[in-house]
């Protein structure tokens, strides 16, 4: 098959109004090609974020009606000043300078203190070829004569030392810096290849710009493969588009991105409890035996979750209960939830030939089509050897059944689904709204777990809608959670969990987990307990696999390790739940790279096994059958949060890392508010609050989301002179309990401006001790 390319080779003519640039093109190609003009469009949302489009065939331009953009997040008046100096046009918005070759094409975006972004026009070997291809298209040949644009995209530099992140959950090195990525959603079977089931095509680099592909077509990603000097993007459609955004800081990126693209809701404070799963229990008296010795041992659990044996032996994905393993599952429900635990269901969006569900989808449409107007069947689409159709996302009627089908359930008492696959849509496939498997495949997942997360809403509340979700494209964090599918049961695939995850992060995904132990097979017992202690300090936890994953079968001393880890999540519920609520009002993770904090320290560029929860917890997992681990910390002053012992920052050091301990850092000068943990999480405010003051130069401060009063409020502590001094916002809490760690000695505490009284014993309210440890005050 013939293949040509065409380029984008100077500007004819351009115009601009209310901020918006239009470029007529000249195009460069073989002599056969028709000649015309391509439109450039540039839009200004405001001074730091842009809309860029290439249209290849402007003609026959389709509206794009998802991913949902909220444009309004960021538009603000931009005063565009315009000016051409030697054949270039100059847009400044004031904080960035576009500029556009007129002559000639070029392409660069400037700030102050330089280039940020360029396109690449001067990369080739030592013969004069060019090695990238700048901005244009392909066209291919079809039936030897007529010729379509297949593809389109462009080349741009590599600065040396740059660092690209995001494009997804990625399982591959945390830098993308010399990889090729395709964003096309692939089933994984693991997490040691490149393949992915979160290709989110948006990418963020360290010279302070993010990117994001305006599509839902393939894009491939070069970063640095073909040449080291640059970078390719290539869209396997006739529309080259994407959004600019500035930061410089990446935290600015992530929260321009997120505004743009949709932010999380807050999820339920439930789901923040662990999660206990295997594939899978396979009736009712197995279920409840779980949650009998889960209390029993004392473990905090919230969620138990059924894989696919609560449906009938060759019925997933019908929604319908197996009453013979499952009997009186309305009963059953409620039996849990007497308990505390909730319920979460496993799904597919397939559902299986020789069904009921499969005869009332064909005679109504309900499913994705073959291009010749039947249900595109397909083997192996299903849990277990059957075969099955998918439904159609994009039919109304469609959604509505998908739907009725869990409220159902809902109404039984069901809190959560587990949205499972995906990723499985033909090229070939035709929709309800008439586009091809070549557009929908991407964007599948969105409207599959949007359909779901919108139902729990509807049924059990807004502050309740959940998904625990696997695969995902642009805009899919508005339907939180998501986890990272399938681990090996391997060091190697507990270390690519965390990569998936940190990748994850910076793509806009505030909330994700992982498969607490790996999937297939039975992990050793100090293989289980590393992974339990990463999980149960991820931003939200479940023990998940092919073989058991309760912590009493490996062991007692897994037993025991495990119920501290989970005794400390609980108690930092109120830390976690407080950086839920910033993730909804920033679009921030709660689980973070150390590059997205310290972005100006060049140890944290490419750092990938170990994180931060939020911005005051530095958390190590130890990925080997070791006692000792190295940790780099960042800038400032660190303690030891098992030991206490304080760290400088800017250095990598080695800690003792015995099986029981896992290593965690608090920052100095923060502020953790806590609570004393139990069984599973009880909603609002805690009666009894602890705030644990970490002080850095005699000063801390932190924040805490105030559930019942809904407020996001500041703590600040100070000494001065012996005194300690405390703001502290009225809270919904009866009691307050302030603990002041490796304070030196201090003669008086005052809170909000109020003394309190000195008391050599455990304190009352108004009164405060000081211990060789640390100053407890009660408020």
């Amino acid at each position: 098959m013939k293949r040509e390319r065409l380029t984008v080779s100077a500007v004819e003519s351009y115009d601009i109004e209310d901020g918006t640039v239009r470029l007529e093109c000249a195009v460069e190609g073989p002599p056969e090609a028709t000649e015309r003009t391509w439109p450039v469009t540039l839009r200004f949302y405001d001074d730091r974020t842009f809309h860029f489009e290439l249209e290849t065939n402007p003609e026959v331009s389709a509206d794009r009606p998802y991913p949902e953009y909220d444009e309004s997040a960021l538009e603000e008046p931009v005063d565009l000043t315009t000016a051409e100096h030697d054949g270039e046009l100059h847009l400044d918005t004031g904080v960035l300078t576009v500029i556009v070759g007129l002559e000639e094409w070029r392409f660069r975006v400037e700030d102050e203190n330089g280039v940020v972004f360029e396109e690449q026009r001067e990369d080739q070997d030592v013969f004069g070829v060019d090695r990238v291809e700048p901005l244009g298209g392909v066209q291919e040949q079809i039936n030897h004569n007529p010729r379509r644009m297949a593809e389109t995209g462009t080349g741009f530099r590599l600065t040396p030392d740059e660092k690209l992140y995001g494009v997804g959950e990625q399982f591959v090195e945390f830098d993308r810096r010399g990889r090729t990525i395709e964003a096309w959603h692939k089933e994984p079977l693991g997490t040691e290849t490149e393949r992915a089931y979160k290709n989110i095509p948006f990418h963020l680099s360290i010279n302070g710009y993010g990117l994001l592909v305006d599509t839902t077509a393939r894009v491939t990603y070069d970063f640095g493969t073909e040449s080291t000097a640059s970078g390719t993007i290539t869209v396997d459609d006739d529309r080259f588009a994407f959004v600019f955004f500035y930061g410089p800081s990446l935290k600015e990126i992530v929260r321009q991105y997120t505004a743009f693209t949709g932010r999380p809701d807050r999820p339920p404070k439930w789901s923040f409890g662990t999660w206990m799963s295997r594939l899978g229990y396979e009736s009712r008296a197995e279920l409840e035996e779980i949650a009998d010795r889960l209390r029993e041992e004392e473990i905090p659990c919230d969620v138990l979750h059924l894989d696919p044996f609560w449906m009938p032996p060759g019925e997933s994905c019908t929604l319908e209960w197996d009453t013979d393993q499952f009997p009186d599952p309305e009963g059953m429900i409620a039996g849990l939830r007497d308990r505390n635990f909730r319920l979460s269901l496993w799904e597919h969006p397939h559902v299986p030939v020789g069904t009921d569900a499969f005869g009332e989808g064909v005679r109504n449409g309900y499913f994705v089509t073959d291009g010749a107007g039947k249900p595109y069947v397909m083997d192996d689409t299903c849990q277990g050897e059957y075969r099955g159709a998918l439904v159609d996302f994009t039919n109304p009627e469609a959604v509505e059944w998908w739907k009725d089908k869990h409220r159902r359930l809902l109404e039984m008492g069901v809190a959560v689904f587990k949205t499972d696959y995906g990723e499985y849509v033909p090229e070939d496939a035709i929709f309800d709204n008439g586009k091809s498997g070549r557009i929908m495949h991407n964007l599948y997942p969105y409207l599959y777990n949007r359909a779901v997360y919108e139902t729990v809403g509807e049924v059990n509340g807004d502050e309740e809608a959940l998904v625990w979700g696997r695969a995902a494209w642009t805009g899919s964090q508005q339907f939180p959670m998501h986890w990272g599918g399938d681990p090996q049961t391997s060091w190697n695939g507990m270390a690519a969990a965390l990569r998936g995850g940190l990748s994850a992060s910076l793509s806009g995904i505030a909330f994700w987990s992982h498969d607490i132990g790996g999937f297939r097979g039975s992990p050793s017992d100090d293989l289980y307990v590393r992974w339990a202690q990463f999980g149960l300090l991820s931003s939200n936890s479940r023990c998940h696999g092919t073989t058991p994953r309760e912590p009493w079968a490996f062991g007692e001393e897994a037993l025991d390790i495990f119920r501290t880890y989970a005794q400390l999540r609980y108690r930092l519920l109120p830390y976690l739940y407080t950086y839920a609520e910033i993730a909804a009002r920033t679009g921030l993770p709660e689980v973070r790279p150390l590059v997205l904090e310290y972005q100006d320290d060049p140890q944290t560029h490419r750092l990938d096994t170990q994180y931060l929860i939020g911005k005051d917890l530095l958390v190590a997992p130890v990925f080997q059958s070791k006692t000792t681990r190295d940790v780099y910390l960042p800038r400032g002053e660190w303690r030891h949060l098992w030991d206490g012992e304080r760290y400088d920052g800017g250095q990598a050091v080695a800690i003792d890392a015995p099986l029981e301990t896992m290593p965690i850092f608090v920052r100095a000068g923060s502020v953790l508010p806590q609570q004393e943990p139990t069984q599973f999480v009880q909603p609002g405010t805690p009666d009894d609050l602890i705030l644990q003051v970490t002080l850095a130069d005699g000063t801390a401060n932190g924040r805490y989301y105030d559930e019942t009063a809904d407020r996001l409020v500041t703590v600040s502590a100070e000494t001065n002179d012996q005194v300690l001094n405390v703001e502290v916002p009225s809270l919904s809490a009866t009691q307050l309990r302030l603990e002041v760690v490796d304070t030196d000695d201090v003669s008086s505490v005052v809170i909000n401006g109020e003394s309190l009284s000195h008391t050599g014993d455990d304190p009352n309210p108004g009164e405060w001790t000081l211990s060789s440890d640390s100053l407890i005050a009660v408020v």
